[in-house]
Order: C-alpha cells, then sequence, then structure tokens
C-alpha cells in the first residue's frame, strides 16, 4: 500500500507531487466530512449536492494540473504527457512551433 501512495503522489522522477498531494487531501477531506454528515449528525444524503461538490473537486484537480503542465519548465523536447509516468510534461510552449 505505501508503493502505491509513493507512485501516486511521486513526479516520477524521485520528487513529491504537491498538486496530486493536495488533491488527495482535498477529496479526503471531502469524503470524511460527507460521511460525518451523513452517519454522525444523522442528515440525509443530499445526491445533488454531493454531485455538486465532487464535480467541483474534479474541476479544480484538473485545472490545477493543466496549469502546472503549462507552467512547469520540463526539459528540452518533451511535451504533452509522459508515457511513464501518466502526468503532463512541458513548458509554456511545448508542443508548438517556432
Amino acid at each position: 500500500m505505501r508503493r502505491f501512495f509513493t507512485e501516486l503522489l511521486g513526479d516520477g522522477r524521485g520528487g513529491a507531487d504537491e498538486q496530486a498531494l493536495i488533491s488527495m487531501c482535498g477529496a479526503g477531506v471531502f469524503f470524511g466530512l460527507q460521511i460525518y454528515s451523513v452517519v454522525a449528525k444523522g442528515q440525509l444524503f443530499d445526491p445533488i449536492a454531493f454531485g455538486t461538490g465532487f464535480g467541483a473537486l474534479l474541476g479544480a484537480t484538473s485545472a490545477g494540473f493543466g496549469l502546472r503542465s503549462k507552467l512547469t519548465p520540463g526539459r528540452s523536447g518533451e511535451g504533452g504527457i509522459d508515457p511513464v509516468t501518466g502526468r503532463f510534461v512541458g513548458g509554456i510552449h511545448a508542443g508548438s512551433a517556432v
């Protein structure tokens, strides 16, 4: 299990991926508060509110990964998605012909 989380939160180059860590923490808090409100507080489960919140979580995570892929300087000649890690790589103008 530790290896799974290490690979999930790693950037493929031996470092930590902060965006993935923030996203995982946000998802954990989101699900934890949802479970707490239903189980401990006895509130009814609201699927519309849950879907809206989960969609916002996915949108924010996707926007964060997209911005990071555009603003993170990569190695020369790289762009798009790394075939090994499946993560975005490249700089601001990666993939554009100059």
